[in-house]
């Protein structure tokens, strides 16, 4: 039997070598091609909420309050809270196809709070070049170009002009959000405001020759080179109860869009990343005035003077979440990412109430509004000049001892650690099936 220790040697290493291939030191096991896994912290919205969205390319059979779409872009509904509507929309506008996973958007008509959730993969792209897959969320208010719903709130009577949000009545609105964001450490998203702006009213209003506004409040990718003016600004606003001065880089593309329809695209992206669990309240008139000034400025071929600017409307604001490939080493081509807001609200200064808000922390914490107006200096690195006197809102803080426990409990190092202690228990196992081949030579 001389030759099973060779023999025995061979399997040994091609076992070992198998095992390692298998076996990802980021805490995921690979499986072929196709790996069928949620990562083990990831948070999912409840499917007996007053309202679920689901997107899927498995058929579900749905029940009374779940809108299912077997493939993109998703389902749409129109939900009411606190005398506001809003229409929530799962919108993967540029899949063409989902191979495996599920996208849920779910609302919770009792609390008001909207959950969303996604993981998916062997996706087929519309336009491969775009990197974007989709921009589930919600409308805030307003009516989409040509569209035909129109999502009413009070506190913001959408269509307006930029000259009416800036000096107008309603040159004082405050948005106010309070979310929670769960992304893997790289994959490529953005939490943002989306704001459509046209040269004449919706829903007859075209998209051509108008402008899209992004406010990002979060984002793992803060620079995209191709539309940065190296402009950066310093822009107040109200992260957990203490004024900011942020520092937003600006990006411009004057002709964005397709076919021949384009529009002028600005993002205000925030230096630092951003906020993934906050409550935040910015006021909509800086980023107005430095658009107005800026796109003179760096598209002076569409745009001859601030005045030009000022006169587009305002016909909706969207809130979502941009979101692409993930960069896996071991898993190309699924994208995961979930969040939870707590609250979307069009704030009036003046108008005081209080509201609950839990965040991702030790702690609950309850937050009581009082609206004072307060003179602030808008300031910038940039030669675009701008002094603004923005209202906000200051409220105060007061914690509570209660424990908020997080859905989050296992980290990825833990699971690396257990899959590398694995992966040695493995190893010892064979090495020493290898020796006993060896001994019985």
């Amino acid at each position: 039997m001389k030759g099973m220790p060779n023999q025995g040697l061979t399997i040994g290493l091609y076992l070992l070598l198998t095992t390692l291939l298998f076996l990802s030191v980021n805490g995921h096991v690979v499986l072929g091609e196709i790996n069928t896994n949620m990562p083990l912290n990831m948070p999912t919205c409840p499917l007996n909420s007053s309202i679920v969205l689901m997107l899927t390319p498995e058929p579900i059979l749905p029940s009374k309050n779940m809108i299912v779409t077997y493939g993109p872009p998703g389902p749409w509904t129109i939900v009411e809270y606190n005398g506001a509507e809003y229409l929530l929309q799962i919108n993967m506008w540029n899949l063409a196809s989902v191979g495996y996973g599920n996208e849920t958007l779910t609302f919770n008509n009792a609390t008001g709070e909207i959950c969303f959730s996604a993981y998916i993969s062997n996706v087929t792209l519309i336009s491969p070049s775009g990197g974007v897959w989709g921009y589930p969320g919600l409308y805030l208010v307003g009516i989409f170009p040509g569209g035909q719903v129109n999502v009413r709130n009070p506190m913001l009577p959408l269509p307006l002009t930029v000259s009416d949000l800036v000096n107008g009545t309603y040159s004082n609105r405050l948005l106010v959000l309070n979310y929670t964001m769960w992304v893997p450490d790289d994959e490529p998203m953005d939490w943002s405001y989306d704001i459509w702006l046209t040269t004449t009213p919706a829903p007859s209003a075209s998209l051509n020759h108008g402008a899209e506004l992004m406010i990002w409040l979060y984002t793992t990718t803060p620079v995209f080179p191709w539309a940065d003016t190296e402009i950066k600004v310093n822009v107040p606003i109200i992260v957990n109860g203490t004024m900011v001065n942020e520092t937003f880089d600006i990006h411009v593309d004057c002709y964005h869009g397709y076919d021949n329809t384009y529009w002028t695209y600005i993002a205000f992206v925030p230096l630092n990343g951003g906020f993934s669990n906050a409550l935040v309240s910015i006021s909509l008139k800086p980023f107005l005035q430095y658009m107005v000034n800026v796109f003179p400025r760096v598209c002076p071929s569409l745009w001859n003077s601030p005045n030009q600017v000022a006169g587009l409307y305002m016909d909706t604001i969207t809130l979502g979440s941009e979101f692409g490939s993930t960069q896996w080493a071991t898993e190309p081509g699924w994208g995961a990412i979930a969040w939870k807001l707590y609250e979307a609200s069009v704030v009036v200064p003046g108008v005081a109430y209080t509201t609950s808000t839990v965040t991702v922390t030790a702690t609950a914490t309850m937050v009581k509004y009082t609206t004072i107006t307060e003179l602030t200096t808008v300031t910038e690195t940039s030669p675009v000049t701008v002094t603004t006197t923005t209202s906000l809102v200051r409220y105060v803080t007061s914690t509570v001892a209660t424990t908020v426990l997080s859905t989050v409990t296992l980290t990825k190092s833990v699971v690396s650690t257990t899959v590398m202690a694995i992966i040695a228990v493995i190893v010892i196992v064979i090495v020493a099936a290898v020796l006993v081949a060896l001994r019985r030579r």
